[in-house]
């Protein structure tokens, strides 16, 4: 009866300390499945599963996230507003106006002509207006004109002319625009310090100048502010002796289809010789395929 209790009782306490062991181990195993965990928080385990930072994916809703913020920073950028005519007239002659800033503008408040103020003469005086200029000051006009560029947008344009001629140049030019004619520039020949060779290098279209014809002692209608040379680097001066501008080369020849040529069936030519201008392409001894002068 001992012996048996006794065998009992030691297989009770064994079945105890084996439960015991057991739990020993589910602890440990516990303990160190929480110890992972620990260290994978801390970085310094890669997660089961892990990928390469090339390969993460990006959390819902962190693209729509991204695009707000990048919405927000395009906010930050100033849109272009609509202009008024006070401020177009008060922008520097070869601005480039944009369709947003087009709308609600009265052209015909864009077409003026003014008497030659203190700060446009200050750019003329001693330029195209040299000492012993014999043409008055109060017999010319300073023009600003709409005029669409190569590109295909609005450029704000400027020119001296004889006020003889300043209406009809005003009608012109802003019948031209209506009709998107192109004209790549229209400054004062003044931005060339004066040079007609670098004003039709750089195709510039010019009125006033004082200087004589070239190759002669002979005054231009330019020094009286009577021509107007339109687009002078596609249509050239063409003289037995050569052809100027220097680059104008290409377009020398006025039976090839050039771009931007003038001929009689051109709308700049047609409008020009309404208003009583001669053409230079028309001349004998030379042409001079830009030039449009009224004789005085």
């Amino acid at each position: 009866m001992k012996h048996t209790v006794r065998a009992a009782l030691g297989r009770s306490l064994g079945a105890a300390l084996l439960l015991a062991l057991l739990a020993g181990c589910g602890a440990s195993a516990g303990g160190s499945e929480s110890s992972a965990a620990s260290e994978q928080a801390s970085g310094l385990l890669p997660e089961t599963g892990s990928v390469s930072s090339s390969e993460v994916q990006p959390e819902e809703g962190s693209e729509t996230a991204e695009a707000d913020s990048a919405a927000a920073s395009s906010d930050l950028e100033p849109e272009a507003q609509a202009l008024t005519e006070e401020e177009v007239l008060a922008m520097a002659a070869g601005t480039v106006l944009t369709a947003e800033e087009m709308p609600g503008l009265d052209a015909d408040l864009l077409f003026t002509e003014s008497t030659l103020t203190d700060e446009v003469f200050a750019r003329m005086d001693g330029v195209s207006y040299p000492e012993g200029c014999t043409v008055s000051r109060d017999d010319l006009r300073y023009l600003r004109v709409l005029h669409i560029g190569f590109d295909g947008e609005v450029h704000i344009g400027e020119m001296v002319c004889n006020r003889s001629i300043s209406g009809d140049l005003l009608e012109i030019f802003r019948a031209l625009y209506d009709a998107a004619y192109p004209i790549e520039k229209m400054l004062l020949i003044d931005e060339y310090g004066g040079d007609d060779e670098a004003s039709m290098a750089d195709n510039n279209t010019s009125c006033f100048n004082y200087r004589t014809v070239s190759g002669s002692d002979h005054l231009s209608a330019h020094a009286y502010g009577l021509a107007v040379d339109v687009n002078p680097l596609y249509n050239p001066y063409v003289t037995s002796a050569g052809y100027f501008p220097a680059n104008s080369g290409d377009y020398v020849d006025r039976s090839a289809d050039t771009p931007y040529k003038i001929d009689e069936s051109d709308l700049c030519y047609q409008l020009f010789t309404d208003h009583g201008f001669i053409w230079g392409g028309n001349w004998n001894s030379v042409k001079d395929y830009q030039h449009f002068a009224m004789e005085d």
